[in-house]
């Protein structure tokens, strides 16, 4: 990538330079409404899981970090999908996340769980102020975040034995990228993801492993008007005839049915990977 007077731009700053389209880009098209207030209202249930499941390859991985008598710090943990499950096998968890609802259903989750060593921290990591712990871990955050240097030293300095982070290999939005155009009008900007980051721990200086997890299989949505509504709203139409017309228009060409739904045609599994370091050495 090069800056406007053709000079090459490193990878911090091609991060940097790229959030900072799609963010501009999003809020170009983006209502008034939409602009503030809680993003993950009305999807936070959804985060939530099963805290003694034994089939997820990413939780299994991140436990083999930690024993009996470490401490997890959990940036913009969300509903506690790896937190609570985490309290299990520790002495304690401490979950920093900034989203209304997403505490809300992360409380519930404790409940439900019956634990009583999970900490919640609300507020953005960039303003947290928590003491270090023995595993720091950020599963599915770092896509959107501009300060990216800032943002990823804190957390080395926040974790005294190692990071851990969850990242696909694309943006979790990147396979309806398709769509944006026939709607807005121009070809959307995707987010960086897993080899931006690395790229941009090379630049700094830190050099991770990388564990490749086991694909995830996108859930289907169940009808195509399911399927619109959920994309309309990552699309940010947000109400608006014309833009509503253009993606009813447009989607029957993109959706594909399967024996369990629709998918987006051609899309492909999500792959994704734990980039990790030890700090300790």
């Amino acid at each position: 990538m090069t800056s406007a007077n053709g000079a090459s731009l490193s990878s911090i700053e091609t991060w940097m330079s790229r959030v900072a389209a799609h963010h501009a880009q999003s809020i170009s098209v983006m209502d008034v409404t939409r602009r503030t207030g809680d993003f993950w209202a009305g999807f936070a249930t959804s985060f939530r899981d099963d805290p003694r499941r034994t089939d997820d390859a990413v939780l299994n991985r991140l436990s083999e970090f930690v024993d009996e008598n470490d401490t997890v710090l959990d940036i913009g943990g969300g509903a506690g999908r790896l937190a609570i499950p985490l309290a299990m096998r520790t002495r304690s968890t401490t979950v920093v996340e900034p989203s209304d609802s997403m505490v809300n259903e992360l409380r519930l989750a404790i409940g439900d769980a019956e634990v009583e060593n999970v900490d919640i921290v609300e507020s953005g990591w960039e303003e947290a102020s928590v003491e270090p712990h023995d595993l720091a871990i950020c599963s599915h955050v770092v896509y959107g975040v501009e300060d990216i240097t800032n943002f990823m030293q804190k957390l080395h300095d926040s974790a005294r034995s190692r990071v851990a982070i969850v990242s696909y290999m694309e943006s979790p939005q990147a396979h309806l990228a398709a769509l944006w155009e026939p709607v807005h009008g121009d070809t959307r900007i995707n987010l960086p993801a897993l080899p931006e980051l690395v790229n941009v721990l090379w630049e700094m200086d830190i050099y991770p492993d990388v564990d490749m997890m086991p694909h995830r299989r996108r859930s289907p949505f169940e009808s195509p008007e399911a399927a619109f509504d959920q994309i309309a709203r990552r699309l940010f139409i947000g109400g608006n005839p014309v833009r509503e017309e253009r993606l009813r228009a447009a989607l029957p060409d993109y959706l594909e049915p399967t024996s369990d739904g629709y998918v987006i045609r051609g899309s492909k599994p999500a792959r994704q990977g734990i980039v990790h370091w030890r700090t300790d050495i």
